[in-house]
């Protein structure tokens, strides 16, 4: 075992097969619905925390001008593939979306996946809102996604999962704490190297957070909050909501 691997690092050899029910295309049509109910075109598009690029591919297809940006080494890599694969000219960029500069500014941001989970805490969650407002132009559209409690405590939750394959195999552990709101999930992978398999582990720390506080951080950051939406509908959260859309708009 060589220990503890960053976070998506190894996950990325088999990220896209272990995720293999997530509908792309859905999505990728559910965010142009709320550039539509916005009335908004946008054309450069910055994929904040994009993993292996697959909904990023999927609105390059549809004519966006995507940029890329992930901290996770292993995953850009898969995405460098598989863009170069689809012809596909898209800037993919190591970074942190606490701290990224790209030096210039797009119509959009996303930050899709409960990626904004990762920031484990309020200040570095509006650290990454201000650094996401300043790569907006003005009046440009954040559009990003966060799980919910019940997501956690009703999937996750003391729950473990696992799958073995001809290459690769993984277990998959999960438990929230409710008092601090955090869950912590303990990857561990076998990829096999020749007639070996090789252990790493993964430590994965997602903060469930208010929608309240959210809004109130947004608005702290600059940004005029247009909705909130329970997954793939322009309906209103409620409480059997496993995630919930934010929109907004940078003034």
């Amino acid at each position: 075992m060589t220990g503890l691997a960053p976070a998506y690092e190894r996950f990325a050899y088999a990220y896209d097969r272990i995720m293999y029910n997530v509908d792309y295309q859905r999505w990728a049509d559910y965010i142009q619905s709320i550039f539509n109910q916005q009335g908004e075109l946008p054309r450069t598009i910055l994929d904040v925390a994009c993993g292996t690029a697959a909904l990023t591919l999927v609105l390059a297809e549809r004519s966006f001008q995507m940029t890329g940006i992930d901290l996770a080494e292993g995953m850009l890599t898969i995405a460098r593939e598989k863009s170069s694969n689809l012809g596909l000219d898209i800037e993919l960029v190591h970074g942190d979306m606490r701290t990224f500069d790209l030096g210039k500014q797009f119509d959009a941001v996303l930050c899709t996946y409960d990626s904004i989970n990762y920031m484990q805490d309020e200040e570095n969650f509006a650290t990454a809102c201000i650094r996401i407002f300043d790569h907006l132009k003005p009046s440009g559209l954040f559009v990003f996604d966060v799980t919910t409690e019940r997501n956690i405590t009703r999937h996750f939750h003391a729950q473990t999962f696992a799958e073995n394959h001809e290459d690769y195999a993984y277990i998959w552990q999960n438990l929230y704490s409710k008092k601090d709101q955090v869950c912590r999930t303990n990857l561990t992978f076998f990829i096999r190297d020749g007639d070996l398999f090789e252990r790493f582990e993964e430590l994965h720390v997602q903060r469930i957070f208010d929608n309240g506080l959210i809004k109130r951080i947004l608005k702290k950051c600059g940004y005029e909050v247009l909705g909130m939406y329970d997954m793939y509908t322009l309906n209103r959260p409620g409480l059997f909501s496993d995630r919930v859309n934010f929109v907004a708009r940078k003034l």
